[in-house]
Order: C-alpha cells, then structure tokens, then sequence
C-alpha cells in the first residue's frame, strides 16, 4: 500500500473526526440552552433534545477515543521503556500494537453485533434505531484501527503507539 496514500486517508479521517467533534460539541451546547430555555420560561419542554444529545454524545465519546489514537494521546506507561534497548523498546512497540489491534478488531466485532441486534429497537422519542447509538462503538474501533495501522507502515510498529519523549530519552522530549 502506497505510504503517501495511507498518510493522507489517515489525515483526511483525523481532520473529519476533528469537525464532527467541534460542529457536535457546539450543536450539544446550543440544544441544551435551547431545551433549557423551552422547558422553564415557555413551560413547553423539547421532549427529544435529551435523547438526541446522548445520541450524540455517545457520538463524541467514541470518536474522541478513535482521535487519540490519530495523535497518540492515549495513556501509556513508559517506566519498562525507559530502561530497555531500543530494540526492546521496538519489541514491547510491536507487542503493544498487535494486543492493541487484536482489542480494536474485538471490540469493532462486538459493537457491530450489538448494532444489529438494536436494529429492530425504537427510540422513544426520536422514533429512530436504537442501531444509530450504538453504531458508534463498531464505527470508532475501525477509525481507529486505521490511525494504528497507518502509524505502524509509516513509522513502523515499534513506534505506533507513541511518539518521542521519556520512552525514548536518546531522541528529545515531547
């Protein structure tokens, strides 16, 4: 696979989990006030805003999580890093990328069979699949597969998961 082409799809879906994040954030905070507002000074509450928010919230949740494997941001513990070789560092990389993949794949299969077994469920308000919620889960395992495979082919496995600082004294800090 051609390494440019991974770069620039991996960049493209890193820049459309950003947007989503803020257009989803800003549209959460407008219907909350508005909810608010309808419910208390128009005695007239907007029955499908909570619903439609934790929709999207679970949205947000599981794309935030998709988006810190795009920049890395996931927790890590480097105290095992700091003492071994760099080819040792490689191995725990490579190590740590496939458990980590393994667990997305997992993760994707498991939130995909949840999907469709919501398929046939209404919400109460919206009217809508309950699917639509729980799509998030499949949907940000395998966004962020692809963050974790394009960091193994373009930066190799060993260094996926994390980028420069105390895991690798020899090359800076953060």
């Amino acid at each position: 696979m051609n390494r440019t082409l991974l770069r620039r799809g991996d960049e493209m879906l890193a820049t459309a989990e950003n947007a989503f994040l803020a257009l989803s954030s800003g549209l959460i905070a407008i219907l909350v006030v508005a909810a608010v507002f309808f419910r208390y000074f128009l005695n007239d509450p907007l029955t499908w805003t909570e619903e439609f928010i934790v929709t999207t919230f679970t949205w947000m949740l599981f794309i935030g999580f998709s988006s810190g494997f795009a920049y890395r941001m996931h927790l890590r513990i480097d105290a095992l890093l700091l003492v071994l070789p760099a080819g040792g560092r490689s191995a725990v990389g490579v190590l740590a990328v496939t458990v980590t993949l393994v667990t997305l794949l997992g993760l994707a299969w498991f939130g995909a069979e949840q999907t469709y077994s919501m398929l046939d469920n209404q919400t109460p308000m919206l009217r809508i699949s309950a699917a639509w919620a729980a799509s998030a889960v499949p949907a940000s395992a395998l966004f962020a597969i692809v963050h974790v495979l394009g960091h193994a082919i373009n930066d190799g496995a060993g260094q996926a998961l994390w980028t420069t600082g105390p895991a690798n004294p020899s090359e800076g800090g953060h």
